[in-house]
């Protein structure tokens, strides 16, 4: 049976492992010995964070109509914390569409240092972007958690089997092609277990 917390905790799941495929994407590019052999890992990370943001994008709009219709117009201040998040989801697809434009000509182009080097660059600009302006939003959070029923969080989690199994595919590719000299990243489960901590889940 689907609750409310057991949707949340997939949501945190998956977002735990986006966390986890970015961080590896940022060690690989700290990485000094890193060459052409870690393109195909590059594409992989590219592939499951084209899937995988595409979810987040969904559910964090999925929650801002809900939320715009359950304060029906609200505060200047709520309206504000609105405003906010959208800001950041836009500045993530345009990020998102530049990274992903450097994969598809990875994919084309997978020899080519100019080519890796671009990714590179592009993939760099963009997880800074992820660490510092597409965080937990305390503000919004905390609105929800006043004015959402257990139907509103089940519906924005959108629990898809078929996405999943998709997913796992793709994470299992990710995994698959990491170069042994990077590192796995904060695992999900951790990355669920420190949320749930720390916003009071439990």
């Amino acid at each position: 049976m689907i609750d409310a917390r057991s949707a949340v905790e997939s949501v945190m799941n998956e977002r735990g492992r986006l966390r986890s495929s970015h961080e590896m994407l940022h060690a690989a590019l700290e990485n000094e010995g890193r060459d052409a052999t870690y393109v195909p890992f590059y594409i992989a990370v590219a592939n499951f964070m084209e899937a995988s943001m595409g979810r987040l994008d969904s559910q964090d709009v999925e929650m801002l109509t809900r939320l715009s219709n359950a304060l029906d117009g609200g505060t200047e201040e709520e309206q504000a914390v609105i405003k906010e998040v959208h800001r950041r989801l836009n500045g993530n697809r345009e990020h998102l569409a530049r990274f992903l434009a450097c994969r598809t000509e990875l994919v084309e182009r997978p020899d080519d240092p100019d080519t890796i080097k671009e990714f590179e660059t592009v993939s760099e600009a963009y997880i800074d972007y992820i660490h510092n302006d597409m965080g937990h939003h305390a503000p919004s959070t905390d609105i929800a958690r006043r004015v959402f029923q257990e139907e509103d969080w089940i519906n924005i989690a959108d629990l898809d089997d078929d996405y999943f199994a998709r997913e796992r595919k793709l994470y299992s590719k990710l995994l698959d092609s990491r170069p042994d000299s990077v590192p796995l990243g904060l695992a999900a489960d951790e990355y669920v277990e420190l949320y749930r901590s720390d916003k009071g889940l439990d």
